[in-house]
């Protein structure tokens, strides 16, 4: 009988508390926020830059184990308010064989685009067949070496003179 008393008890406490939380929660209705509709992200504008004739490379370190040379144009860097740092990037192998090809890194998410590839007999470009985003994957040392440079805290740089900045520190890991 105790047992029941005792039981009948905290059952009553429980509801009332319950009632009187209810009661608190009701009116209670914070608008001291707003959160504008997320949109999915969106590519702005670009247009392929002309073949450069004077280029200024800045040299960028991918990693011991990797023979080739990277190298990024200061003149065709942009950063573009969709988030994306754009540049023509040029790759040297020991031979000294090179290719340049134009590409963009979409900072906050880590993907890339390559929008054109050079044709250094012609001096002209040859527009990518393939225009979606992808990944950067994980064995793709220089993307990775340039979005690591480039996009502190995965955020592109507020202008074209802060990459060059970055880019022009970047550790020689």
């Amino acid at each position: 009988m105790k047992l029941s008393r005792y039981g009948l008890a905290l059952a009553g406490l429980l509801l009332a508390l319950s009632a009187q939380a209810s009661e608190y929660n009701k009116g209670f209705n914070n608008t001291n926020y707003a959160m504008d509709e997320v949109q999915p992200w969106s590519e702005g504008q670009f247009s392929i830059p002309t073949y450069p004739t004077a280029p200024d490379w800045i040299g960028f370190y991918v990693g011991p184990e990797v023979a080739n040379k990277y190298f990024a144009d200061s003149k065709s860097l942009s950063v573009g308010e969709d988030g994306v740092v754009r540049l023509i990037l040029r790759v040297q192998s020991p031979s000294g064989a090179e290719n340049l090809s134009v590409e963009g890194i979409q900072c906050a998410e880590g993907s890339y685009r390559s929008y054109a590839f050079g044709d250094s007999i012609n001096k002209r470009w040859i527009e990518s067949l393939r225009a979606d985003w992808r990944k950067i994957a994980y064995d793709d040392k220089a993307r990775r070496a340039l979005r690591e440079d480039l996009c502190v805290e995965k955020t592109a740089p507020k202008s074209v003179e802060q990459a060059i900045k970055l880019l022009r520190a970047a550790p020689w890991r």
